[in-house]
């Protein structure tokens, strides 16, 4: 079969041409033999594409989440590398799953695969549930004849992406919990205990201490105000999620996010990790390395880095190399650029961007934790000191209405 290649000399020349080979891994491993760095690679008759997302069945897969999917394609994994069949392996997996959902969709991509559609085409008709990178990874396992290892490497794939995401959630949810008490307590003090106070200086006739008052006063206006303050309350809420989907907001958030004092280090650090692991990932899976940059992009939410990796395609496609963009740019961490330059000029990108982004995903990992550890204390602080003065607003009423039945 004639493959059509798009390839670079450790030099950096860019070459292109055809070439004969039984396989899609056979043509790279040949053109690795040449020495040559591939670029694009595909049958001469066109790189099969995923089919087009249409409503169907799967539409309604948006309920199965990415726990789901890892013990899904951990047991399908496991049966395929035993030898046994894809699309046995994938009828014994959908008879164990618990989710109505997402058992049907398996139904559906076993129906499709006994049909005759490849793996990838009845993957690529649930998009809700298998995303475009799954997909690519598939079908560039289908054409190098290496599912097995390709699945392995998407397991191991969403299970890292699952531990980090739980990592931060454990680490975010203990200072969310304490804010979230601290303003029970403090609606309970201003709403409920304070106005019995209220009456008690009222029955004296003396009036109440300056700080209660503020408390007792801010407490009545919100209770004889509700309907404004329910309403001005939705108006910011509204206004506020307008404004989140807006390109301004984004641009500032992703700014903030990557230059933000002590915030910044630790997101470029996992951004920076979780983007080269895939790009790893998928070079490494078969899938070409334009595609695997388009893919990587659109992964992305972070609007630096997705212009970075549009810049990285421009400069690819006119025949440069990666590593160029990557150390213009202003906001990666230190040494990750140099990492994928050397690799790139060694020709062995695939293996070495999945352990710079493993490294980089622990180290992000280490300085989120670093940071959280200085913000519990911070955040324990602050609250105190609020809770403190609404605390002092009750105890001096109390003191003071000692004082004068004595």
């Amino acid at each position: 079969m004639q493959y059509v290649y798009r390839a670079k000399r450790r030099d950096g020349t860019p070459v292109a041409g055809r070439l004969e080979a039984d396989s899609l891994g056979g043509a790279r491993q040949s053109l690795r033999n040449d020495g040559l760095f591939v670029v694009d690679l595909h049958p001469a008759s066109g790189l099969p594409r995923a089919a087009p997302a249409r409503p169907g069945r799967g539409g309604r897969g948006g309920r199965v989440n990415r726990t789901d999917l890892l013990m899904m394609l951990s047991q399908l994994t496991i049966m395929v590398r035993a030898g046994v069949d894809l699309a046995e392996a994938l009828q014994n997996v959908t008879e164990h799953i618990r989710k109505p959902v997402f058992r049907q969709v398996l139904q559906t991509v076993h129906e499709d695969i006994s049909a005759g559609r490849s793996f990838s085409d009845a993957l690529a008709k649930h998009p809700a549930v298998f995303d475009a990178t799954f997909v690519a990874g598939v079908a560039a396992g289908e054409q190098s004849g290496t599912i097995n290892e390709v699945l392995m490497r998407l397991t191991d794939l969403i299970r890292a992406d699952l531990k980090l995401r739980n990592t931060i959630s454990a680490m975010l949810a203990y200072p969310l919990v304490l804010c979230g008490v601290t303003f029970l307590v403090l609606n309970a003090l201003i709403f409920f205990v304070l106005p019995q106070f209220a009456k008690v200086f009222d029955d004296l006739g003396k009036p109440a201490p300056p700080l209660t008052r503020m408390m007792l006063d801010f407490g009545g206006w919100v209770s004889s105000h509700k309907l404004l303050v329910l309403l001005s309350m939705a108006a910011v809420l509204g206004g506020a999620a307008f404004f989140r989907q807006t390109r301004l907001a984004r641009q500032l958030r992703d700014s903030l996010s990557l230059n933000l004092v002590g915030v910044g280090q630790a997101t470029r650090a996992l951004i920076t990790g979780r983007l080269f692991r895939l790009l790893g990932t998928m070079l490494s899976s078969g899938v070409p390395l334009i595609e695997s940059i388009r893919l990587c992009r659109r992964t992305s939410q972070n609007l630096r880095f997705r212009e970075l990796f549009e810049q990285v395609e421009a400069d690819l496609l006119h025949g440069e190399g990666l590593g160029k963009p990557l150390i213009e740019s202003t906001f990666l961490p230190q040494g990750a650029a140099q990492m994928v330059a050397t690799a790139e000029r060694s020709g062995n990108l695939g293996s070495v961007l999945q352990t710079v982004g493993e490294y980089f995903e622990d180290e992000g990992e280490r300085r989120l934790r670093d940071l959280v550890k200085l913000l519990e204390p911070a955040v324990i602080v602050f609250l105190g000191v609020v809770v403190a003065a609404v605390v002092l607003s009750v105890v001096l009423p109390l003191l003071d209405v000692s004082t004068i039945s004595h």
